[in-house]
């Protein structure tokens, strides 16, 4: 699974609607202060969002330096007119299955007698079953608007999207108890009626007829209508009452609330037990939530390093328990690092942190143990009067009970000495955070700050290496696990990854070394052309040459300073 699109309008220097396509790898360049950062903070917005339903935020769950300031801050322009709008894609191809999907992986539909629907099996192929569709993006788009009545923001709007077609909407005004579920889309391929193979081309015309979720929602919608002796729209679009607190978003932690009777149940039953409308609650609490769930679940995977990662201090001492928050500093990595008990992490930072055809360093990370000795205690006294032997069978049981711990130093192969990280140059400590983001086993996105931080050019190219590493699914391919989303002004990681692509095409990779194709980079130009921030993407070819110019000011520089 992997981010595929963001669109954002009105956010920040964002006016008019941006579209950024990402990769596994996505370098943003640009000059300062052009918006790089913008896109970032739309994801860590949107996960406040759909977390904890804050359209509001200032300080973010990723921590850091991240202080958003409000909806007043963020919408651009500071209008508060204007309707902040968030949009995110992500590619489910590698999955097979999703428990956010339970019905359509595989649950039943019988109760709700949905059996003729094509989407039983929404992610991952079935090879017996032909006709059913096979969900490959889902999409999520949110409205956040300003409320004079309220004098704050809310959620005004959600639009889901499977493959690229729209599903249906829940809109709200800024009052409680007024969301609406509509826009339904039974156009789209997943709730088409299942056809026979062996029907004639009029019979299957005749199926396509109607969906049977719309013959259901219409029925349904049309008699909690006519009971309210109300008219369901003006525009025959079918509404349906929506249970929130305020705004659009539903609690996404329970079953979608939707206001639905059975008009075929007896006046005795509870209308709302009925297999009927049970089965039609389900399949709308999973068309329309399933994909939101997917997409907030998945924006909880984000590791955020910021650009100014701290160094640990002489008497640092790890969170025991996780803490994502630290990640912004850096100081979870190092929390990691001396917290694993294998070992085995340790040996991958070092082998990217001193290899060859690496980062080449010179320094690898060691765990120093240490004893203490507490003062006063019995082996202090021991000492201060003077050890005699009768004293070192109880100075060896005394020894075996000291508290021990461990401190993660590094090693300098030149001058053959072990010193703290803040005995060394800012630069490793800078890095260090960003080898161990990079090799830590998760998936979801991983999105840096100038990673090139006080990092000499000569390791940066090593930077490009590492990152093709972090993407990788096996050790031939590239896909939809891991991401990157990398801030930078680093040249040189450019032109190393330039290089891998253009190895790789010609067939001329140096062993051991992992190649790039063009199409898992995406390479982001922002700028501000005083109209508000612009994405311009740059298209790469198997030579690692730019198909697109790069816009003035950018790597010309090197030109003007030599010739």
């Amino acid at each position: 699974m992997r981010l595929s699109r963001i669109e954002i309008e009105n956010f920040k220097g964002i006016g008019n609607a941006q579209i950024i396509d990402l990769k596994p790898i996505t370098l943003l360049f640009g000059p300062n202060s052009a918006g790089k950062s913008t896109i970032l903070q739309s994801l860590h917005y949107l996960r406040e969002i759909l977390e904890r339903n804050n359209a509001d935020p200032d300080q973010t769950i990723a921590g850091g330096l991240i202080d958003l300031g409000g909806f007043a801050t963020l919408v651009h322009d500071h209008d508060l007119a204007r309707p902040i709008r968030l949009k995110v894609k992500l590619d489910l191809t590698d999955r097979q299955g999703d428990e956010r999907l339970p019905l359509n992986s595989g649950g039943s539909l019988t109760d709700a007698e949905f059996e003729e629907l094509r989407l039983r099996y929404l992610v991952g192929e079935n090879t017996e079953l032909q006709d059913f569709a096979v969900v490959e993006e889902v999409g999520l788009e949110v409205e956040i608007r300003w409320s004079e009545q309220l004098r704050g923001p809310f959620i005004a709007a959600l639009r889901v999207e499977m493959n690229g077609d729209s599903v249906a909407a829940i809109h709200s005004p800024a009052q409680a108890g007024r969301a609406q579920l509509t826009e339904f889309n039974f156009e789209h391929p997943l709730l088409r009626r299942i056809t026979d193979p062996h029907d004639e081309p009029d019979e299957v015309e005749a199926h396509y007829a109607s969906s049977p979720l719309e013959d259901e929602v219409a029925q349904l919608a049309r008699e909690v209508a006519l009971d309210r002796q109300t008219t369901n729209t003006e525009d025959d679009q079918f509404r349906i009452a929506v249970g929130t607190t305020l705004g659009a978003l539903p609690d996404l932690d329970r079953p979608l609330v939707v206001d639905l009777r059975d008009p075929d149940a007896r006046k005795f039953e509870l209308e709302s037990s009925t297999p009927r409308v049970r089965g039609l609650r389900r399949l709308l609490d999973e068309l329309v939530l399933g994909p939101v769930r997917i997409i907030r679940d998945y924006l909880g995977t984000v590791t955020y390093i910021g650009p100014l990662r701290e160094i640990p201090s002489r008497t640092y001492r790890p969170r025991l328990s996780p803490d994502e928050a630290r990640w912004a500093q850096g100081l979870a990595a190092w929390d990691l690092l001396y917290t694993d008990t294998s070992g085995k992490l340790l040996v991958e930072v070092n082998a990217w942190l001193s290899g060859d055809e690496r980062l080449q360093t010179g320094y690898r990370l060691e765990k120093v143990e240490f004893k203490e000795i507490p003062v006063p205690g019995a082996m202090h006294q021991l000492f201060e009067r003077g050890l005699t032997e009768d004293d070192l069978g109880v100075l060896q049981e005394l020894y075996a009970g000291l508290a021990s711990r461990s401190d993660i130093a590094l090693r300098d192969f030149e001058k053959g000495i072990v010193v703290a990280p803040s005995d060394v140059g800012v630069g490793i400590s800078q890095m260090v955070p960003v080898i161990v983001g990079a090799l830590q086993n998760s998936s979801g996105i991983l999105a840096v700050e100038q990673p090139e931080l006080h990092v000499h050019p000569a390791v940066q190219v090593g930077l490009g290496d590492l990152f093709i590493h972090a993407v990788q699914v096996s050790e031939s391919t590239i896909g939809p696990g891991k991401a990157l989303l990398i801030e930078t002004h680093s040249e040189h990681i450019m032109l190393r990854l330039l290089r891998r692509i253009r190895e790789a095409s010609e067939g001329e990779l140096p062993p051991g070394v992992i190649g790039l194709a063009p199409e898992n980079l995406s390479v982001i130009y922002v700028e501000n052309d005083g109209d508000g921030v612009r994405f311009r993407p740059l298209r790469v070819d198997n030579e690692g040459e730019f198909i697109d110019r790069w816009p003035k000011g950018f790597f010309d520089e090197r030109a003007e300073e030599l010739f």
